[in-house]
């Protein structure tokens, strides 16, 4: 509800790699890197293959992607990554 008060009927993309590639602790937050990096560069958004049905779909070039990255004991981390 959050992001729909924010963004409203413009809803951004949302994905994550954590059904792919499960706990990887540490090294969560590189490998999210890597996941924006590549959407990035071949203009592809990986999105969850489970998520409920219509879910949005890419439709314009991806520009940005903000990578949020939460760990144990109250670390939070936001970088924002574009071309």
């Amino acid at each position: 509800k959050a992001i729909q008060k924010i963004f409203g009927a413009e809803l951004p993309l949302l994905t994550t790699n954590k059904w792919k590639i499960g706990h990887t602790f540490g090294a969560s937050g590189m490998l999210s890197i890597e996941m924006a990096i590549l959407m990035l560069q071949n203009q592809t958004f990986i999105g969850v293959p489970f998520a409920e049905a219509g879910a949005k779909t890419q439709q314009k070039p991806l520009k940005k992607i903000l990578v949020n990255a939460v760990g144990f004991g109250g670390n939070a981390v936001s970088v924002l990554l574009g071309l």
